[in-house]
């Protein structure tokens, strides 16, 4: 199902003190269709359009070492064609090394509610995910790093796109996350692959577009 054809105005902050910039959303880059997930408790639910070769989603809990406070729910959308892996422990063993394209929303599985300022507190995160995104092997070198308004919410929005000469692969990810009651919800955008195509050379303003559809309600 294809989507009608809208503009959402974007509110982009590069910084507190600086004027906002509206960017329209365009077109849909492909055929897309509006997917509807559900989070678990009171988180509430999140609305997104996705390409519509997406068609295998699943959800699970991502448990860690460190006990409860650290597990991770995951919700994940991907080609059917392509392998599914379900991370788990602290360490796991079967990421695949090529071929993957999906869409990840990630939360704590342990969420206490509070008010707090919601602005700020992206703020204070942008800063420690970029941190940890330029100690991680896989992500060292970021491409763009934004704040948005999307929706009635800000999101914190880095891009990431590498490429390594040695194994001739592309490596892209578009890492956003935004707060409810000052609890992280994560969405990221992942490519792994080969292949240069349209696709893979367009990944990031793609996903982009996608992220900029994301609604959440339910959840204040």
């Amino acid at each position: 199902m294809r989507p009608f054809q809208f503009i959402i105005p974007i509110f982009i902050f590069a910084s507190c003190a600086e004027n906002i910039k509206v960017e329209p959303i365009q077109i849909p880059p492909e055929a897309t269709r509006i997917v509807s997930i559900k989070l678990v408790d009171s988180l509430g639910n999140v609305t997104i359009s996705l390409p519509e070769r997406n068609d295998t989603s699943f959800s699970w809990t991502h448990y860690s070492d460190c006990g409860k406070s650290c597990n991770k729910i995951k919700y994940r959308s991907q080609p059917k064609g392509l392998q599914i892996t379900k991370e788990s422990g602290f360490l796991w063993l079967w990421e695949p090394k090529d071929s993957i394209e999906r869409f990840t929303i990630i939360h704590s599985g342990y969420f206490p509610f509070y008010e707090n300022d919601e602005t700020s507190f992206i703020f204070n995160f942008r800063q420690q995910r970029k941190a940890y995104v330029i100690q991680d092997p896989d992500t060292y070198k970021i491409q763009s790093d934004t704040i948005e308004k999307i929706g009635d919410r800000n999101f914190s929005i880095i891009a990431i796109d590498l490429f390594d000469s040695t194994n001739s692969q592309f490596s892209k990810k578009l890492l956003a996350a935004t707060s409810i009651k000052s609890n992280m919800i994560h969405f990221e955008f992942e490519l792994l692959t080969k292949e240069k195509s349209s696709a893979s050379v367009k990944f990031i303003e793609n996903s982009k577009y996608y992220l900029r559809t994301v609604r959440l309600g339910n959840g204040n």
